[in-house]
């Protein structure tokens, strides 16, 4: 794609492979329709598309019938985005290409099979796992001791945002490594990064707001102590492995356009 093209597939709303380097929490996001996963998820939803719970219920045959359905809504909602942008479907294609590239051609050869192991027995994926145990029994207790004096919006702005990194913080750990691992020489070679960075991001904001919990809470302090010094280990690993993963520039997000 050329530079021409994709400049205006940019100028004309999306922001290519935003998707890759955000938190998921769509609902908070200043960015959303710049963001061609979250248009095509509302266009989706507009359209009476797939959900999950709802095909539980079905026949097993149905429910290929149903997929089909869905991606021929996906097919019609493409050609929707670009007619209303006055770009063709493949100037959508060749502008989000961060994403198709990384799980896509670039990987066929590699030997991800053998890579899987040592990524799942890292030392990150490890204290990953451990603090998402530790985090869940102790979110437990508090919610069954909360009472209505210690409510309070900060309080519930901070809970609410460690619970919503709680599984992210992992997920981007895992798609850096496989990155990092996985990555061809020339092509990506700073998609993990973004990656990591997002991770980073959400352990800050993790470690900033248990700490605003543990003032709420000093009978579950002990808790909460264990749970910073796991994310703060959690952190000097992160950014050992990845160390200019901070520097990366995530587009939309860091680099305004």
């Amino acid at each position: 794609m050329s530079k021409k093209r994709l400049k205006k597939a940019t100028d004309e709303g999306f922001i290519p492979g935003i998707y890759n380097y955000c938190d998921r929490w769509c609902e908070r996001c200043t960015l959303q329709l710049r963001c061609m996963s979250y248009v095509m998820g509302k266009k989706l939803e507009e359209k009476g598309s797939f959900h999950l719970d709802r095909e539980n219920n079905r026949e097993e045959g149905n429910i290929w019938t149903r997929l089909k359905e869905v991606f021929d809504s996906t097919y019609e909602v493409l050609h929707e985005l670009a007619e209303e942008r006055g770009i063709s479907v493949e100037d959508i294609y060749a502008s989000e290409k961060i994403d198709r590239e990384f799980w896509g051609d670039d990987y066929e050869n590699s030997s991800r099979e053998q890579c899987y192991a040592r990524i799942e027995a890292s030392d990150l994926i490890r204290i990953c796992c451990i603090y998402e145990h530790l985090a869940d029994k102790c979110l437990e207790k508090i919610y069954e001791s909360e009472d209505d004096q210690h409510k309070g919006e900060i309080l519930e702005e901070a809970l609410e945002i460690v619970n919503w990194y709680l599984d992210l913080i992992q997920a981007k750990i895992r798609r850096a490594l496989y990155g990092y691992h996985l990555s061809v020489p020339g092509k990506n070679k700073d998609d993990y990064n973004g990656s990591a960075k997002v991770a980073l991001l959400s352990i800050d904001r993790s470690i900033k707001n248990w700490e605003i919990i543990r003032s709420h809470y000093p009978e579950h302090q002990r808790d909460i102590s264990h749970l910073l010094i796991i994310l703060h280990l959690l952190q000097n690993d992160t950014d050992q492995q990845f160390p200019t993963a901070r520097t990366f520039q995530r587009p939309g997000f860091d680099i305004p356009q």
